[in-house]
């Protein structure tokens, strides 16, 4: 089994350009070595990961400079890679996190730990993680956690088929290891054909295709607003106005029968 940790906490995981690199080449070291035959993916501090880094989405002119477009390469790594992947979230994840979570072949979680697609709260869209997500959640559903960029919890999450396991935090390690020694149950060849048999169709080409419209999004006025308001933790502009405040555009329509 070879882990793979992620291990930032001081920036809750964020999802670096850098980070990206070295999740790559580490993932690319295990499925070359023949020894290994499980990918595990782990956290250190409280987060699990809190999604692309922002500061530097913000600072980035070029698609090739957003954390976005390099998370695209990285996703579709561990949706071919020819062994199981398991990640192991012990704390939150959002954004680009959640993208992880979706493109894993298995999940366990702490049963509370929160997790939402929050792209839209800063006016861009989650499109880079889209292609990975459509393959756990249904059409209706990941309209609705994307429109809404609600919070829920892993125990949520497992009801919808994100997370395979919720577990309380305590039981986290131990639930990892027993899914590791059911995987290694399996024939390796044999858990390489499936997931063949059950990849996406040119998921890497769709994959690179949503980054490029995460990237609009990201270099337009409003997720240029969106992104400067988090990291100097204020409200967005467009964020409504009290409900005193706000003007009536309400729009009455009756229809009279006889």
């Amino acid at each position: 089994m070879a882990s793979i940790t992620l291990d930032a906490p001081q920036r809750r995981n964020a999802l670096s350009t850098r980070m990206i690199a070295e999740l790559r080449e580490a993932v690319a070291k295990a499925v070359a070595d023949p020894v290994v035959r499980v990918i595990v993916i782990d956290h250190t501090g409280p987060v699990f990961c809190a999604g692309a880094d922002l500061k530097e989405s913000a600072a980035a002119t070029r698609l090739e400079d957003l954390p976005a477009a390099h998370l695209a390469e990285l996703l579709a790594d561990l949706c071919e890679a020819p062994k199981p992947v398991v990640v192991a979230a012990g704390g939150g994840a959002k954004g680009g996190g959640m993208g992880l979570i979706a493109a894993a072949d298995l999940v366990v979680a702490a049963a509370a730990a929160p997790m939402s697609f929050s792209e839209v709260r800063l006016g861009v869209v989650p499109a880079v993680i889209a292609p990975v997500v459509a393959r756990k959640l249904d059409q209706g559903l990941m309209r609705r956690l994307f429109l809404t960029g609600e919070s829920f919890d892993a125990v949520r999450a497992e009801a919808w088929g994100l997370v395979t396991h919720a577990v309380a935090p305590e039981a986290l390690t131990d639930r990892r290891g027993a899914l590791a020694a059911s995987l290694l149950a399996g024939g390796p060849s044999a858990q390489a054909g499936i997931k063949v048999l059950t990849a996406t169709p040119d998921l890497r080409e769709r994959l690179r295709e949503a980054a490029a419209l995460t990237a609009e999004f990201f270099f337009s006025e409003e997720g240029r607003e969106g992104v400067r308001s988090f990291i100097e933790k204020r409200a967005a502009s467009w964020v409504g106005l009290p409900a005193a405040d706000r003007p009536d555009r309400s729009l009455h329509c009756a229809q009279s029968w006889p």
